[in-house]
């Protein structure tokens, strides 16, 4: 498990990060396990999240990438890292499930199936997990890069 040392030492590297982008940030960092393996939640906030967030998530993936290397090489161990700015993620995860949720209705009560366009891998794995529960409709990735996409449809 990561120690408060650790964290410490991971806190400063974020802010350091930010601070030399020319960003004031606040660091929350939450520590857990799953499956013998430490997860590390830091959620950033500031006042110009939409700057570190970019369209559709893009620079806050680029941020997550640069960090999650740094810090893994700075402590020199390996665990998942998640980096969130403002609950950005935190709040599209619960939209896709929502949204999931009602196009599976949808589907259900219509029997037509419905195609998704979403190129993300990450918002594909939650409409995915999400629907994985129902027993009324099935999901299904079709496409390549960019034109990936989910179709929902009634379960036989």
């Amino acid at each position: 498990m990561i120690n408060q040392e650790e964290v410490e030492i991971i806190r400063d590297l974020i802010r350091d990060f930010f601070d030399r982008a020319g960003f004031f940030v606040d660091v929350h960092i939450n520590i857990g396990s799953k499956e013998d393996t430490d997860i590390l939640d830091a959620n950033i906030k500031t006042t110009e999240a939409q700057s570190l967030i970019g369209k559709q998530g893009l620079v806050l993936a680029d941020i997550q990438l640069l960090l999650r290397k740094a810090i893994k090489k700075k402590i020199n161990r390996d665990f998942y890292i998640s980096i969130d700015i403002d609950n950005y993620k935190k709040n599209k995860e619960d939209y896709l499930r929502d949204f999931a949720q009602s196009i599976a209705d949808e589907v259900s009560r219509t029997k037509k199936e419905k195609e998704l366009p979403l190129p993300s891998s990450f918002d594909r794995r939650i409409v995915h997990i999400e629907l994985e529960k129902r027993k009324d409709v099935l999901t299904e990735s079709i496409g390549q890069g960019e034109d990936r996409k989910i179709i929902i449809k009634p379960a036989i």
